[in-house]
């Protein structure tokens, strides 16, 4: 009956994984938000790498009684929140964002980070083999993998932000290592002078990004522009959607720019957040998720619409020189 985040993973084979925050399900299926129960995270799989004809089906695991329970489960009082993804060969690699209730305006922060790999991602979910990936504990205050994955040059890249959720930042490890659920000592990076280091080299934290970052966002690779785009939201609540590009997955990074207005804005108490690009999800243009919620949790019954992701298309007009000799936007 809803849910938020939507971190996209290609499987292969016109398969995609979707993972979910917080879901809203109606275990008793009488299609109303009333009677629905809160997980914190759940997951979908669409077949299909074009949305407007794909199907998809849902999962989540069960509790005592047959009740919805989250797909990755609660440790005591830490739940999960999905992060991103990437497949490594015949494994699939899920970072998540461990958190707590805390006395903010929001009522949670993100304490730390966990990752989960599967052994057989070809099998339904049901049937998933799957342990937790090695690593240290957590240094800097730094969650990877919420800001999006890349697999470059022999390495995964995950990219993340502090709990301040604006300061964004850069990990790898090699690939042969993620792909061995092995992210102990990973590779930061620190500033065009000191370049890469590894985290037991390190007396300070590593470099950051941009500081003007949201808590979730998504990167990827657009081939039209031979360029790295990462895509936010920018502001709070009644936010707009922005982009920045750069050369390589560590930047720099160029200016935020405002590139679109979502409708659902109008709405009082609004929230608008976790905007990302899925580069590989097929049809006109390239697919760009975000979320929508409401500050009153109770005030989504009035809106039905909202605590869906809302997809869009976009696509970059790249520079043409005109017959006149200058450049064309």
């Amino acid at each position: 009956m809803g849910a938020d985040d939507a971190h996209s993973v290609d499987l292969g084979k016109g398969r995609v994984l979707w993972l979910f925050g917080d879901t809203l399900v109606d275990a008793q299926g009488q299609g109303s938000r009333r009677q629905a129960g809160m997980i914190r995270n759940s997951i979908g799989i669409q077949k299909g790498y074009d949305p407007a004809g794909a199907s998809m089906a849902f999962f989540w695991k069960r509790a005592q009684h047959a009740e919805p329970a989250s797909f990755f489960p609660e440790r005591g009082a830490t739940w999960y929140w999905p992060g991103d993804g990437i497949r490594i060969g015949t494994r699939l690699l899920i970072f998540l964002a461990a958190v707590n209730t805390a006395p903010n305006p929001l009522g949670f922060a993100l304490t730390g980070w966990q990752a989960v790999m599967v052994d057989n991602p070809d099998e339904t979910p049901d049937r998933w083999r799957s342990f937790r990936a090695k690593r240290d504990p957590t240094r800097f205050g730094i969650i990877p993998g919420t800001g999006g994955i890349l697999a470059r040059d022999g390495f995964v890249y995950a990219y993340g932000c502090d709990a301040s959720g604006q300061r964004a930042y850069l990990a790898r490890w090699p690939e042969n290592n993620a792909a061995a659920g092995d992210l102990r000592d990973p590779q930061w990076w620190c500033g065009d002078d000191a370049g890469w280091l590894a985290e037991n080299r390190m007396q300070a934290g590593p470099a950051v990004l941009f500081a003007d970052a949201q808590s979730e966002f998504g990167v990827c690779h657009e081939p039209h522009l031979n360029r790295y785009v990462q895509i936010q939201t920018i502001g709070f609540g009644a936010a707009d959607l922005g982009f920045r590009t750069a050369a390589s997955p560590q930047g720099p990074w160029g200016a935020l720019t405002r590139f679109y207005l979502p409708p659902e804005k109008t709405i009082p108490g609004v929230l608008i957040y976790a905007a990302k690009p899925h580069c590989f999800l097929t049809g006109n243009g390239l697919a760009i998720t975000y979320a929508t919620n409401h500050m009153d949790p109770e005030r989504l019954n009035d809106y039905p619409a909202l605590y869906y992701p809302r997809v869009v298309r976009g696509a970059f007009l790249t520079t043409i020189k005109s017959r006149r000799s200058d450049h064309v936007p």
